[in-house]
């Protein structure tokens, strides 16, 4: 007769688990192994900064980076540079440059765009039957120069005897180089043409005046003139003479 305990506690030492067909019928059968589904992998979101994050999730927008502000300010101070350049340009366009001078303790300015040379007293040679306005013609390295009578245009009185302050103001009329003598060259000055002011009338018979207006220079009224209307008649006469 076969012993059924001895022979379960000789498999049970052997490793292999002692079962009855009773108990492997009871038993269900293990369910299958299935493997996890392989996901794919997902890319990290892009690195940014607290302050970004922060405005995001706020809903508001981010700052632009360092390098658009500074191109903005760099934009916007070449603008500036430009506008400042182009007042500037207008300013300078408006300025006036004139030399001004005494005669007769009266200051007067004149363009010095006109002005070829200031020369001391030399020898006048008079031209006979010339107008009374012509003084004479003098040689200026060999260049003929018409002397006009410029005192005795603004009704000044006839100058005395020269100083060592006396100068002949040399300018360009008209391609003809012509010469007025002055009492004292002062300086060259820089005014606005808006700071010139019309010419006050005193009477009717000065409408003619060849002045184109006062400014104030080095703290006194100065009067600007008007070579055209000063010297054209005059030059006329030196020439037909």
């Amino acid at each position: 007769m076969v012993d059924l305990v001895k022979i379960r506690k000789k498999k049970n030492k052997e490793g292999t688990p002692a079962s009855s067909p009773a108990d492997a019928a009871a038993s269900p059968p293990p369910p299958p192994v299935t493997e996890p589904p392989v996901e794919a992998p997902v890319a990290p979101p892009p690195a940014t900064s607290g302050g970004e994050d922060a405005a995001a999730s706020a809903g508001e927008t981010p700052a632009l980076p360092a390098t658009n502000k500074l191109e903005r300010f760099k934009e916007q101070a070449g603008k500036r540079r430009e506008t400042q350049s182009i007042q500037q340009e207008q300013t300078q366009q408006n300025l006036l440059e004139l030399l001004t001078f005494v005669i007769a303790g009266e200051q007067y300015a004149v363009d010095i765009e006109r002005i070829v040379e200031i020369v001391t007293p030399r020898s006048v040679t008079r031209i006979p039957n010339a107008d009374a306005s012509v003084v004479g013609i003098m040689s200026l390295r060999g260049t003929i120069v018409t002397l006009v009578d410029v005192r005795g245009k603004l009704r000044h009185p006839t100058a005395g005897a020269t100083t060592a302050d006396t100068r002949i103001v040399v300018i360009d009329f008209h391609n003809e180089i012509i010469g007025f003598v002055v009492d004292r060259v002062l300086r060259v000055v820089k005014t606005a043409s808006t700071g010139i002011e019309p010419h006050p009338v005193v009477h009717a018979a000065e409408l003619d005046e060849s002045i184109r207006g006062v400014f104030r220079a080095g703290g006194a009224l100065t009067i600007l003139l008007d070579l055209d209307k000063l010297l054209d008649h005059r030059a006329l006469s030196a020439r037909s003479a």
